[in-house]
């Protein structure tokens, strides 16, 4: 009998794998500065119907539904329920080797997180571990279907949407991310540094570069020195495996401007301010809706417009006068660049409260902006 325990026990326990690195390899790859657990709403806790239940013999004998092994790379991706968007994009890639990456977007918001590090499988719940941001736990629920916990550690398996599917091969994680930072030019060689995290990265002299080197150069107040710049852009190495910055879309130079403090953020004045909500509703990030005050003046980019206008701001009123702004349409931006376009002229008082702007009309608040920091 007691060598029949010590066999179960040899089997129960090469069920679990920890992830193991090489003296070469790093736990993490990159993480964001802030700590960003996604707003998934759970449902009330249900029992799995596929998890077997705890007997004598389920103790004492290893069974197949134990049998979870990442003895080769996966891919998983689906939408996970979220609170106050339509949803997050999942894309999970699970490395043999005990490495994850993982990419989250909040759809809509297009906020975009891109977090690595170690996976530690128990039994047959999935942890993704990293120290700066917390992400959900899986459960698998066969090799193929990853399924969300709840906060005890159960399976959330009421209804599919907390799930998420393997794909047929591994495929390669997308890195593009919005950015906002300073950009030099000298000697025709230029580097970028993110507000968000201080790295400062050469930027690769490819054709989506080449607009942004010529505005530089015909711009008299750059001359040399460092201006915000937004931008949608990846990093990875170049031909001799030098981390670098290869831009996928150039958006703007804003001259003026600093990367904003959040910890000491007092006057609306030179922080780039991207549109969060518009009354109830959640700008998409992927709009690009901007703006910066500077003495008396503001301008931006409205959606698909770029904006320009006069304000006056005294004491607890302010007042914007009215838009001049290019006149292009876009289908997809019409009607947030209208809504975005009345709200500003419309307000009558500006505060900074802690990282946002609001904007209000008769003591409402009409709209929030945040710090553009990506």
């Amino acid at each position: 009998m007691k060598k029949l325990v010590i066999a179960s026990a040899v089997l129960l326990a090469g069920c679990s794998q920890l992830p193991h690195f090489g003296a070469d390899q790093p736990t993490t790859l990159s993480a964001p500065t802030k700590p960003a657990t996604p707003a998934i709403p759970l449902p009330a806790e249900v029992e799995d119907v596929n998890e077997v239940a705890n007997s004598a013999t389920t103790e004492a004998l290893a069974t197949d539904f134990e049998h979870i092994f990442i003895d080769s790379d996966m891919t998983f991706e689906g939408v996970l329920p979220c609170a106050d968007c339509p949803g997050i994009s999942y894309h999970i890639n699970l490395y043999r080797d005990g490495r994850f990456e993982a990419r989250q977007e909040y759809l809509e918001r297009g906020q975009v997180e891109l977090v690595s590090g170690a996976w530690l499988l128990e039994r047959r719940t999935l942890h993704l571990v990293n120290q700066q941001v917390n992400l959900p736990s899986f459960h698998f629920r066969s090799n193929r279907q990853l399924v969300m916990t709840d906060l005890a550690g159960r399976p959330i398996t009421r209804s599919d949407a907390y799930q998420l599917n393997r794909l047929e091969a591994l495929k390669k994680l997308d890195t593009r991310q919005p950015m906002l930072g300073l950009y030099r030019l000298q000697n025709n060689q230029a580097t970028f540094t993110k507000c968000q995290t201080g790295e400062s990265l050469p930027v690769a002299n490819t054709q989506n570069h080449l607009p942004m080197m010529r505005l530089y150069q015909q711009d008299s107040r750059f001359s040399n020195k460092a201006v915000i710049a937004s931008l949608v852009g990846r990093k990875g190495p170049d031909q001799h495996g030098t981390d670098t910055l290869f831009i996928d879309k150039f958006e703007q130079f804003w001259p003026n401007a600093t990367c904003p403090n959040q910890f000491a953020m007092k006057d609306l004045q030179g922080i780039v301010w991207r549109a969060e909500k518009i009354a109830d509703r959640y700008v998409p990030h992927s709009l690009n809706v901007r703006l910066i005050f500077e003495k008396d003046k503001l301008y931006g980019f409205s959606g698909c417009n770029n904006f320009n206008a006069s304000y006056q701001q005294r004491a607890n009123t302010f007042a914007v006068q009215q838009l001049a702004s290019t006149r292009k349409f876009c289908a997809d931006a019409s009607t947030i660049e209208q809504q975005f376009t009345e709200k500003l002229q419309q307000a009558d008082r500006a505060e900074v409260n802690a990282d946002k702007l609001q904007l209000f009309r008769n003591n409402q608040v009409i709209m929030e902006l945040i710090p553009a920091v990506n």
